[in-house]
């Protein structure tokens, strides 16, 4: 069976959608919703390829569902008064100012130095029951790793990266 660009522009829609409800999952089953979310936005790149989206159209979407969904990282954290409720919001803002950068200067290294901290942190954090030094001194450096790999050595899943090597028009433009 081969699957059609109408196929994948259905499946990426669905995902972003569930991406955009998300919070529904997360104020009942914080680290369902977590989960839910982190899949969603680990492996929508797949079908958006195949969409025919551009990569900088991607991160239009991408980053604006990843500062929706990193609200939805910090509204728990007042709705239960978790104890550092004003770290996690420090955190969302300290990414908010990287992803200005990225649009503004169009270079990938602003999304490496200003970390989405939250991503991590926020299941590290229930994990660790609500200790947020050792969740942070978990999440930090698995974080940093991350951000690399993504934002400075443009590392895909072996999915897309097989796709955008027969497709090169979806190759990455990396600036410095």
């Amino acid at each position: 069976m081969t699957l059609t660009k109408s196929f994948y522009q259905k499946v990426y829609i669905i995902l972003e959608v569930i991406r955009v409800f998300a919070i529904a999952v997360i104020m009942k089953f914080p680290f369902g919703g977590w989960l839910i979310i982190f899949l969603i936005d680990t492996f929508d790149y797949y079908p958006a390829l195949r969409t025919g989206i551009t990569y900088s159209r991607y991160q239009q979407i991408d980053k604006s569902l990843d500062i929706l969904n990193r609200l939805y990282f910090v509204l728990p954290a007042y709705f239960f008064s978790w104890p550092h409720k004003h770290l996690f919001l420090v955190l969302f803002l300290y990414r908010l100012v990287g992803e200005f950068f990225f649009f503004k200067v169009k270079s990938e290294r602003y999304l490496f130095f200003f970390p989405n901290l939250l991503e991590f942190l926020f299941p590290a954090y229930i994990i660790f029951s609500e200790n947020f030094v050792l969740a942070l001194i978990v999440a930090l450096p698995l974080k940093l790793i991350h951000e690399y790999g993504l934002h400075i050595k443009g590392m895909v899943d072996p999915w897309s990266k097989s796709y955008i090597t027969a497709h090169p028009e979806h190759q990455r433009k990396f600036k410095s």
